[in-house]
């Protein structure tokens, strides 16, 4: 995989090298460029005005209001190849003055750190660390880098800081910003080469891990490895190596941009990172991304099929997790063939929900994850962000907020089958999800809704969840085994318990026919509840009850309960209830607690005749 990485790195690098600048966000600071030239021994600033200051083209002020340009740009491209690694590999590692880059043609800091340093301090601390740490990474081959390095060296050591403090633009700029003093010489590409030689060396975890093989230094990618020399109960103590892979300085260093980029948030999570004949795509992801406005992963990968014919195989898929210093990989894995388009799926809306269900597009994987998936966790696997993104949680550490519908039941079922969804989903592994793990998160996804709910505010989430799983009843069963067609179950149960209630049939020898019409009659009678309260929360206990006899006692007791509110005059619920409370069966009836939920949410035939009014009036 890190030779994967690097060949990417690689690629962008020469079809696509603006990228690794591409939507940063330039420093909000002072930005002054000096043009050097060595006189007689002395470096002279070319581009100063009559008064000696530094030409207003030379020097700008960024902020949030100011207007991007071409000398905005080039400074963005300088700050990408000077960032330091980290706060502990600057130049200046005792009093950490200069610590925003890291460059023989840079000095950048922060004003607020500057400015609580005498003069002798600042310089000393240019002299004895930074320039003397700067020099190694110059190439001296070059010497026209030797010769910008001393010239900018000298210039700075004998007007530094006074140069600084005079300028108008420093005295105008906030505690906050940074100072950024470049040298006006030099091409990006030179700066990119310096960059690359500190990075080369410091993108290694520490120098004591480090081996020399033939003139060439291999260490520990800093990219790759979490040391916890002093968290020994995060290490792992049984691997069969005390350190993980070595790579030689310049594939760190491309695991290092990799990395960067994603925590410059270039790279979509997930990444695919392609391989053979396919790595262009590798530099069309990032474009698609960076330049077309395709702001998460799905989107590309549409874009990718839909708009380009691309068939996608063979790649590495890489989810990372952000933490406050760095993005490591959280899961990786080889993708052989990506599935993207779903066929013979057809939604039903059992339970009237206005139309709305079966409208819903499901066409692809992702329609499945964001219109229906995330819909079983009450939205709280998938949520959309600011920018139209996605915050994917399939890895994230989550906790439990009742206020957005993440019950202890939600929170617990995320964890559990999140990774197999985001198996089933993102790397086509449809053997990760089975029907009765589909079940279970749908029974108690509902069972939950049905247990918080009040004055009715759950009935949309219940009866959505309920088309959702009679709907995809047979998705998940890939191994074929015999179960039901919910989609001309339920309204064979409608009708059968249409003709019980209007022309006195009777049940037959369908334990199934028997919850669904018990379901009918908990519906009729839960309505004549006088309580202001109304809830769904009633059901529950007639859920839970595994014998049929139990469940007609409580049938029976309710009825008494609310008999005062009953006309027995009408023959369909009387029609209903002999047929229930009749009934004989041995079956655990918790093996029928959807067909009892069914019963319950979908159009009563009790009240079948009425009108939409009456019945709201006889509700209340």
């Amino acid at each position: 995989m890190i030779q994967e990485i690097t060949n990417f790195v690689n690629e962008l690098e020469k079809n696509n090298p603006d990228i690794f600048s591409k939507n940063l966000n330039l420093k909000e600071g002072l930005y002054i460029f000096l043009d050097l030239e060595e006189r007689d021994g002395d470096c002279i600033l070319k581009n100063a005005d009559a008064d000696g200051k530094i030409q207003s083209e030379d020097i700008r002020i960024y902020d949030k209001n100011a207007e991007w340009n071409h000398f905005f740009e080039k400074c963005l491209k300088i700050q990408t190849n000077s960032v330091p690694v980290s706060n502990a590999k600057i130049f200046n590692p005792n009093k950490k003055i200069y610590n925003v880059s890291c460059s023989p043609f840079t000095l950048s800091f922060n004003k607020k750190n500057f400015i609580k340093y005498d003069k002798e301090v600042l310089i000393n601390e240019l002299k004895n660390q930074y320039f003397k740490i700067a020099k190694q990474y110059l190439n001296n081959e070059k010497e026209a880098h030797f010769k910008w390095f001393q010239c900018f060296k000298k210039y700075i050591l004998e007007n530094f800081p006074d140069f600084i403090t005079e300028l108008e633009e420093y005295q105008n700029a906030k505690a906050n910003f940074t100072i950024n003093i470049f040298l006006k010489n030099p091409a990006i590409e030179d700066f990119k080469e310096t960059h690359e030689a500190y990075l080369k060396e410091k993108v290694f975890n520490k120098d004591k891990y480090n081996l020399e093989i033939d003139d060439t230094t291999y260490g520990i990618s800093d990219s790759l490895s979490l040391f916890q020399e002093k968290k020994p109960f995060l290490q792992h103590q049984t691997a069969p190596l005390k350190y993980n892979y070595r790579v030689e300085g310049n594939d760190a260093m491309k695991l290092w941009k990799f990395f960067q980029m994603q925590k410059n948030k270039q790279l979509p999570n997930p990444m695919p990172v392609f391989l053979d004949k396919q790595e262009l795509l590798n530099d069309k992801v990032v474009s698609l991304y960076n330049n077309e406005g395709k702001s998460n992963y799905s989107e590309i990968v549409r874009d990718l099929i839909e708009n380009h014919n691309v068939d996608l195989q063979n790649y590495y898929l890489i989810f990372f997790h952000n933490g406050y210093k760095k993005s490591r990989i959280i899961d990786l894995d080889f993708v052989p063939v990506f599935k993207y388009k779903i066929d013979n799926l057809t939604l039903s809306e059992f339970f009237n929900l206005g139309g709305q269900f079966s409208s819903i597009p499901l066409n692809n994987v992702f329609d499945l994850q964001i219109n229906i998936i995330n819909k079983i966790f009450n939205n709280q696997l998938i949520r959309k962000t600011k920018n139209n993104g996605l915050w994917l949680r399939y890895f994230d550490d989550i906790e439990i907020n009742p206020d957005y519908g993440l019950t202890d039941t939600i929170y617990h079922l995320l964890y559990k089958y999140r990774k197999a969804i985001y198996d089933y989903i993102y790397k086509s592994r449809h053997q990760s999800i089975n029907h009765k793990m589909f079940d279970e998160m749908m029974i108690q996804s509902i069972f939950d809704d049905i247990m918080h709910d009040e004055d009715h505010k759950n009935e949309y989430s219940i009866k959505q969840k309920l088309n959702i799983w009679f709907s995809l009843y047979n998705f998940f069963n890939q191994n074929n085994q015999n179960r039901e067609d919910m989609a001309s179950k339920i309204p064979e149960l409608t009708e059968k318990c249409k003709k019980i209630a209007n022309d006195g049939a009777h049940l037959s020898d369908s334990p199934e026919e028997f919850a669904f019409a018990a379901g009918q009659i908990l519906y009729f009678l839960f309505t004549k509840s006088k309580s202001s309260n109304k809830s769904h929360a009633l059901l529950e206990p007639f859920l839970q009850k595994s014998k049929a006899s139990l469940l007609q006692d409580a049938i029976t007791n309710t009825i008494n309960t609310y008999k005062h509110a009953i006309d027995f005059g009408k023959s369909r619920f009387e029609n209903l209830a002999r047929e229930v409370l009749a009934y004989e069966t041995n079956v655990n009836m918790k093996t029928l607690q959807r067909y009892l939920l069914a019963g319950y949410f979908a159009d009563s035939v009790i009240y079948e005749k009425k009108e939409s009014k009456e019945i709201q009036k006889e509700e209340k």
